[in-house]
């Protein structure tokens, strides 16, 4: 485990991580061999999205939705998903991490976002790099991508402003320090490339934990039930919701990388797809 304010690397023990910065150089025989189901083609992959995501484009539809934590904590699980990918995606957000980190920060509107929302936004990407726009586009909207799944895992913010969601950004926001990264498994590397089942499965964990916080908190008075310390309930939900978070950044990027990174270009350092 790690804390947030320190940049470490997960590749040097993640062989999964390894295997998938090169699966796209195998043969579909060699995935074969290697017990790995063959990746679809594009035009397989956006057999449902490639319609919703022009529209997305054309209508700007995408939410960016409630900042259930504040713009520092999305940084900080950002900088952190970024060691959890493969090396080539990996030099890209490093190579345009001001646009990263500007879509990871995120623009508060009244409502969270859903599990819509943020298949909007991958699909929107997913148009983008089929329009081929420029580098510094796309890590922007990969940044915002971040910012919307570690959104949909926050379990302070399921409506408008509040007094819990102001509390509980509060609490995540002072003890930021204290957050470690828990490993969980990598199940983008071979997963189908359609998020939408993932994203449904953490907006139903996010109202199940919703449920557990609002039992350590006053709506009516506005304040919080009992002491939020390092051993109480609301720093476990927080604990969870932070590494969880980072987590389904890095697999939504992996899962996304999958589906369209042979259409981006990427710094001569990075290799490519």
């Amino acid at each position: 485990m790690h804390k947030p304010g320190k940049i470490f690397d997960f590749r040097f023990s993640l062989e999964a991580i390894r295997l998938g910065a090169i699966f796209h150089r195998q043969s579909v025989m060699d995935n074969r061999k290697l017990g790995i189901p063959a990746w679809p083609s594009l035009a397989q992959v956006r057999g449902k999205h490639l319609y919703r995501g022009l529209r997305v484009l054309a209508l700007g539809l995408v939410s960016v939705g409630l900042l259930a934590w504040t713009p520092r904590f999305h940084e900080a699980q950002t900088k952190l998903a970024m060691h959890m990918i493969p090396t080539p995606m990996a030099a890209l957000l490093e190579s345009q991490q001001a646009a990263l980190m500007e879509g990871a920060r995120g623009v508060g509107n009244d409502q969270p976002p859903s599990a819509d929302n943020v298949e909007d936004q991958y699909t929107r990407i997913l148009a983008l790099s089929e329009a081929h726009k420029n580098p510094g586009e796309i890590v922007r909207e990969l940044g915002r991508l971040a910012h919307l799944v570690q959104e949909i895992t926050a379990p302070g913010s399921t409506m408008g402003v509040d007094p819990l969601r102001e509390s509980f950004e509060a609490f995540g926001e002072g003890r930021l320090k204290t957050l470690v990264v828990t490993r969980e498994p990598f199940w983008s590397l071979k997963a189908n490339l359609d998020p939408s089942p993932k994203l449904q499965e953490w907006a139903k964990l996010k109202y199940f934990r919703h449920r557990q916080l609002l039992e350590y908190f006053d709506i009516r008075r506005g304040c919080r039930l009992g002491q939020w310390d390092d051993l109480s309930v609301p720093y476990a939900l927080l604990q969870l919701s932070f590494s969880n978070g980072i987590q389904a950044s890095a697999n939504i990027w992996i899962l996304i990388y999958r589906a369209t990174g042979d259409l981006w270009s990427y710094p001569s350092s990075g290799g490519g797809k």
